[in-house]
């Protein structure tokens, strides 16, 4: 090795230990790299290095900012004054003998100070030349006023500019910041410490949940909660209606009781909300909440450990029934609530036998729905268990018997007979029901034939053409094809056709007896089947599959604009 491969060696390894060891002041020709904490906080370098003048001269700029921003009155006046001296005294003789400061400071002070301030000092510049130059001096031609006056005006102006300029520069820069604040940061923990507790939701205000309820047009909606003289303590309610498919409607009730009430309403809600949108039956569907409200809270499921129960028992109740306004037919379950109460068009009030169901999470026994008849016109009332006992439905009968002008009212009427103990919380929602008009249903009986095909085509062309929905032809009867015949190769008879125009959409239903599901899959290149639904998911805007004890119904629906008329020539 030579003395100079030796030296660099030696000067490497020297850079290396000042870089290891930033507690070692670095000799004066080599400087150290600054380390992490050093780019969040920067500091003066007093070290007396050439580049300190730099900072010297930003240092004093900085103050001299500060200073004349904290004594601007005592600066304009002077500014003033010295300026009308020395143009009073340069023009003495008639001559425009301008003073360059009129242009200058208006522009300094827009560089240095803030924006108000600068344009304090730039009117006034403004306004003390104007009437120099203006008033106070005699002789001066008209053209020599003008060049003056129109000098400041412009040096004002570019004082405007350039406070516009400081002042996007500053958002820039404070949008940059909180762009990166945004941005996740690593969490750094020491190992063996204990790990971060869970973030709490904050939970909704007790009550009725939502606030505001859907109004399906299928159905007229009112949702009344009220509390008694006292305050139960740990209880929520929620009231919901649900569009389901075929212009379907679910209706829910539900309470729940217990530590941390509002949260587990506000999670069954969301869990009810999304088993319905997969056309679940009543019964089928609370069977799931149920399996919801154990995984949220396994502490209540029977064989649990009594004394912790006893600390934290949890106590939920639901009813839900799915209303059919083509058939008007309403299909009820419950769990833990009270029997909901019908009142007829004419007048009839009575209350529903529905098959008695324990509370949510207290049996592993599959739930029963009952189905009933809803006439056109109809009231449902659904309402939660009042918390204290369940005594108050003669009293509802009683009321629930004398006419009421609105739904609101009804639901008052309710609440008053329901409440009936000092320490008591009743959710009411009221339903009339209505029916849809027989001229925008249509439904088919189709053989298990092949030739049922076209003969559905046909149904469906001169039924949209009643409809004066012509434009829709196409698609519907090639959705409606492919419907009818996966329903007749992989299912089994009764096969029913029914075609819906509700609300601006068209809703093809195709009802057969068969319990198996479709599933929708790409079909490859040489596959012969597995390319109906996928066409029918192409073409329409939903789709899917309902279960009931007849078998199964697949519907697809898409929307149907009406004809446009023409112009004849």
């Amino acid at each position: 090795m030579d003395a100079h491969t030796g030296g660099r060696l030696e000067g490497d390894l020297a850079l290396v230990a000042i870089q290891r060891t930033p507690t070692r002041r670095a000799p004066a020709k080599v400087r150290a790299r600054p380390s992490h904490s050093a780019w969040r906080k920067p500091t003066r370098d007093t070290s007396g290095a050439p580049g300190t003048t730099r900072h010297l001269w930003k240092e004093a700029m900085t103050m001299t900012a500060t200073r004349l921003n904290g004594r601007l009155c005592v600066l304009l006046i002077v500014y003033l004054g010295a300026s009308c001296a020395v143009q009073l005294q340069d023009s003495a003789g008639g001559l425009v003998r301008w003073s360059g400061f009129s242009v200058l400071v208006p522009v300094t002070a827009a560089a240095l100070l803030p924006m108000r301030r600068s344009l304090i000092i730039g009117l006034s510049t403004l306004a003390v030349s104007t009437a120099t130059y203006g008033f106070a001096i005699h002789g001066i031609s008209a053209g020599g006023r003008t060049v003056v006056i129109a000098a400041v005006a412009l040096s004002v102006a570019f004082s405007l500019v350039v406070c516009r300029a400081r002042l996007n520069l500053l958002n820039t820069l404070a949008a940059a910041t909180r762009n990166q604040s945004s941005l996740p940061r690593p969490v750094y923990r020491q190992a063996g410490s204990a790990p971060e507790a869970p973030r709490v939701v904050p939970a909704s205000p007790p009550g009725i949940l939502p606030g505001v309820l859907p109004q399906p047009a299928v159905v007229e909606l009112a949702g009344h909660y009220r509390t008694g003289s006292g305050q139960l303590g740990m209880r929520a309610h929620w009231l919901d209606a649900i569009p389901l498919s075929g212009a379907r409607v679910g209706l829910v009730a539900g309470a729940v009781a217990g530590p941390g009430a509002d949260a587990t309403a506000s999670e069954l809600r969301a869990a009810v909300r999304t088993l319905a949108d997969i056309d679940l039956q009543p019964e089928e569907l609370l069977t799931h909440l149920d399996d919801v409200l154990a995984r949220l809270r396994p502490d209540i499921r029977p064989g649990h450990d009594t004394q912790t129960t006893s600390t934290s028992t949890v106590s939920a109740q639901c009813l839900y029934a799915v209303y059919d306004p083509a058939s008007c037919r309403c299909t009820l379950a419950g769990a833990g609530s009270p029997p909901p109460t019908v009142i007829t068009p004419d007048g009839t009030v009575a209350a529903l036998d529905l098959p008695d169901g324990p509370p949510l999470g207290q049996t592993d026994l599959p739930f029963e729905a009952t189905e009933i008849d809803l006439p056109e016109g109809s009231l449902l009332l659904l309402y939660t268990g009042t918390g204290a006992d369940d005594s108050g439905s003669d009293e509802l009968l009683s009321a629930l018997a004398r006419p009421q002008p609105c739904l609101d009212a009804t639901c008052q009427s309710a609440l008053d007979a329901l409440l009936h103990a000092p320490h008591t919380q009743v959710a009411v929602l009221a339903v009339r029901t209505h029916g849809l008009d027989t001229r925008t249903v249509a439904t088919w009986d189709l053989p298990a034939d092949p030739a049922a095909v076209s003969h559905a085509r046909t149904h469906i062309a001169e039924k949209l053409t009643a409809w004066g929905l012509t434009d829709a032809a196409p698609t519907t009867e090639l959705i409606v094809s492919e419907l009818v015949t996966n329903a007749i190769r992989h299912a089994q008879p009764p096969i029913q056709l029914r075609l819906i125009h509700h609300a601006g959409s068209l809703v093809c239903e195709v009802a057969d007896g068969s319990s198996t599901s479709p599933h929708l899959r790409r079909a490859r290149t040489f596959d012969e089947c597995g390319r109906g639904l996928f066409i029918v998911a192409q073409l329409a805007e939903r789709w899917g599959t309902r279960h009931d004890h007849q078998g199964k119904t697949i519907w697809a629906e898409h929307t149907a604009a009406p004809d446009q008329p023409t112009n004849a020539a």
